[in-house]
């Protein structure tokens, strides 16, 4: 009997886990053209809510230096 409760835990563990028949896979990424590091730097810097919630990044690689 007591067999069978160890058994039994060690089942439920294993499907918790995910180790029995998990097929999750990541989906495929959709196929296009990639953008360049530049061009994620300017749609980033040209976008007001990305510039909000990233004010040190974009002060530091967006802002125009000031010029005299």
């Amino acid at each position: 009997m007591r067999l069978r409760y160890l058994a039994l835990a060690g089942v439920l563990a294993l499907a918790g886990c995910g180790w029995f028949g998990s097929k999750d896979e990541a989906p495929p990424v959709a196929a296009g053209p990639a953008m360049s590091s530049e061009e994620v730097l300017k749609k980033d810097c040209a976008d007001e809510h990305w510039k909000q919630e990233n004010l040190g990044l974009w002060y530091s690689v967006c802002r125009q230096p000031m010029r005299w």
